[in-house]
């Protein structure tokens, strides 16, 4: 594998931004076309936490993933003004950056994510169906608009923060594998719960696991190997 961080130009934020990259090595993948996998990170996180803070690389080894993993500061992987469109930089410049600079396989990508990543990676997944074939969050912040704003999260439209709305508008739609989990320890646990229950009450097929473990690291590490497993039987039949 290799590694790099790559910094681009993105139209929707009007600026350079960041990205950290896990490119597989031709001699040991092949030539490609690769899939694409987003990984997210959280709130206290930045493009670069998943390949410092976890064992991401050495699982990826065996996965011909082209994994990207952007840098969202603190946006929620929304749109929030006319300088903070985060979601357009993951959904606009973002694949016709990486179509031009790799030999990436067209059409659907898997995405994943931790805490603020987790809600990003569900709530793009359910938002934009057609673009997703695998999505698996971890320790997701699936507050509502109200819970957000309580704790100074607030974006222009209030609506696009809505997780539970965009799940509702998704439903009877040909949906990515929609996986989730948490730590029984984490204080997101009862959010999680409550979507998965959302969920169910929308009849929208998904998969929702709790483990022991809080909201850290040790238990990302442990369970993006589950997420990866789902990817690769998605994207690549396995």
């Amino acid at each position: 594998m290799i590694t790099a961080t790559v910094q681009m130009k993105s139209k929707a934020l009007r600026r350079h931004v960041s990205y950290t990259a896990i490119i597989p090595d031709p001699s040991e993948a092949g030539p490609g076309p690769y899939p694409v996998l987003y990984q997210l990170h959280g709130a206290s996180d930045d493009h670069a936490a998943w390949l410092y803070r976890s064992n991401l690389v050495r699982y990826v080894a065996t996965y011909p993933f082209l994994v990207i993993m952007p840098d969202g500061a603190l946006s929620f992987w929304m749109n929030a003004g006319g300088r903070e469109r985060y979601e357009d930089f993951l959904m606009q410049d973002l694949p016709e950056h990486l179509s031009s600079t790799y030999n990436i396989r067209q059409g659907k990508m898997a995405i994943g994510g931790l805490s603020m990543g987790g809600f990003g990676s569900l709530r793009l997944a359910l938002r934009y169906p057609e673009r997703f074939a695998s999505v698996w969050a971890h320790s997701s912040a699936l507050w509502t608009v109200e819970e957000m704003a309580k704790r100074g999260h607030v974006f222009p439209p209030e609506s696009d923060a809505d997780i539970y709305a965009i799940a509702t508008a998704a439903k009877g739609k040909e949906l990515p594998v929609l996986s989730f989990d948490c730590g029984t320890e984490d204080y997101l646990l009862e959010q999680n719960r409550r979507f998965h229950d959302h969920l169910n009450r929308l009849g929208i097929p998904h998969t929702y696991e709790e483990h022991p473990g809080a909201h850290n690291w040790d238990y990302w590490d442990e369970h993006v190997k589950t997420a990866l497993e789902q990817h690769a039987r998605v994207m690549l039949g396995r």
